[in-house]
């Protein structure tokens, strides 16, 4: 029996640039959008993630999607890399 039973962990990282950087390389499994967040970015975003065939996650908050990645601040954008 295989003792090594460890499901890979995802990292997240935040931020409209790192984002969109890893879509671009399409290393994301899903990009969560802030609902609180501006209008441009909202924009910028899910058409990058529509070109790209990116999934995207909307409902959460700025804070939310800060805590999600372990920072103490709020993000407007962040992207799961598994």
């Amino acid at each position: 029996m295989n003792s090594d039973t460890t499901v890979p962990r995802c990292q997240y990282i935040a931020g409209l640039n790192q984002t969109k950087k890893a879509v671009r390389a399409a290393r994301v499994s899903t990009v969560y959008l802030a609902d609180d967040a501006d209008e441009h970015v909202r924009r910028q975003v899910l058409s990058l993630c529509a070109e790209n065939d990116t999934a995207v996650s909307t409902g959460s908050t700025m804070d939310e999607l800060g805590k999600r990645c372990g920072i103490d601040v709020g993000c407007a954008v962040c992207a799961e890399l598994c």
